[in-house]
């Protein structure tokens, strides 16, 4: 062989070993790669959400609840309504399934943020073996459901959840209420709900006195800051503004028109509910407590603007706990009245005057009978 083809020989061989050492990097390197990508995407179920990432979370159920098991209800499927410690952790529809004493829920989320449960705590979930948790189904309608244990109604139950974005266990507590199954559902007596929630109420409301340091009906706004008040071109006294209020669920109203208090200039209205159930309104961030304990809840709050929506915060009870609702009130500027001129004060004086003739009339009446006797 001469010399030159020798020469063209070895760089053929030199080129084909270069070529096969190096696809034999490129494999060992892409199957490093994708071991390694496994790795970044392999999830820790050891990681719990602190307390502070958890804000937001409040109690469920309320004071006086007892536990209602499985015996206690007749074997059945039924749909039930269930309080979320967290709006994070969104339950649109729940199935309680009872049976022999046992009961589960399939809970339908309003999301699909959580990839397990854990009927326990988050620590608890932290610690236990992939083979406790609940996985996230896929029902017909593509939404995620969970199917968990219930050990009773009308109590506050753990329930862990695992962040798909957060990557850690976060603490729910759910409470399922019997109040919601049907009567003949439930073979033991219900407490009295409403009851149990107005002495909640006004717990909370003498408790809020006593910690801003009311007594009586006064309820003046408490808080840090200060809510300014519109000013208003009228002479200080009592008139009468229409209002309507917006957001929450749509069903609640407040009257209108509503009392207007003008005080050294500036605007007050008292609010009244067409529920009993607010025990404190915020404006500006500052609090403001009920002026009666009795009847619609009624506030007096500054009124910030006119002819725009205001914001407000008010707390109900009517659920097992208590929640607070922003709304947008609209006071109506060009609505000012005299405070005669509103419906309630023509219905009161529609009443006088009903009172008034038939005094008149038994008065005749007892008249015309002493005639007739003498």
């Amino acid at each position: 062989m001469k010399l030159e083809e020798m020469g063209t020989e070895m760089k053929r061989i030199l080129f084909g070993l270069i070529g096969i050492i190096g696809a034999g990097v490129f494999w060992i390197s892409g199957i490093t790669g994708l071991a390694s990508e496994e790795g970044e995407h392999e999830i820790s179920y050891d990681q719990v959400a602190s307390e502070s990432e958890r804000a937001g979370s409040s109690e469920v159920g309320v004071e006086g609840m007892t536990p209602i098991y499985g015996t206690d209800i007749v074997d059945g499927v039924y749909e039930v309504t269930v309080e979320s410690s967290s709006s994070m952790f969104p339950i649109e529809k729940a199935v309680l399934t009872v049976e022999n004493g046992s009961m589960t829920a399939v809970l339908t989320m309003g999301g699909q943020g959580y990839l397990k449960v854990f009927p326990g705590t988050g620590v608890e979930a932290a610690a236990s073996d992939l083979s406790a948790y609940i996985d996230f189904q896929v029902d017909e309608e593509g939404k995620h459901t969970f199917t968990i244990p219930v050990e009773a109604l009308d109590e506050p139950i753990a329930c862990a959840a695992f962040s798909r974005n957060r990557e850690k266990w976060y603490d729910r507590f759910l409470l399922f209420e019997a109040e919601s199954l049907p009567e003949d559902a439930v073979l033991v007596e219900l407490p009295d709900y409403e009851a149990l929630r107005q002495a909640s109420k006004e717990k909370r409301i003498a408790a809020l006195r006593e910690e801003n340091g009311i007594n009586g009906e006064s309820a003046g706004g408490q808080g840090d800051g200060y809510v300014q008040p519109a000013l208003i071109e009228m002479e200080d006294g009592e008139y009468a503004i229409e209002v309507e209020v917006k957001g929450g669920t749509g069903r609640t109203t407040v009257s209108s028109p509503a009392g207007l208090t003008v005080r050294d200039g500036y605007a007050y209205a008292r609010i009244e509910w067409s529920s009993s159930n607010y025990d404190y309104m915020l404006v500006g961030g500052k609090k403001y407590l009920p002026l009666y304990e009795e009847g619609y809840s009624t506030f007096e709050i500054p009124i910030t603007v006119f002819n725009e929506p205001m914001e407000v915060i008010a707390d109900t009870t009517a659920m097992s706990t208590p929640h607070e609702i922003t709304y947008q009130l609209i006071f109506h500027g060009d609505g000012i009245m005299s405070k005669n001129q509103t419906p309630q004060a023509a219905a009161r004086r529609v009443v006088y005057m009903v009172f008034a003739i038939m005094l008149v009339c038994a008065l005749v009446s007892y008249i015309n009978k002493r005639k007739r006797r003498g």
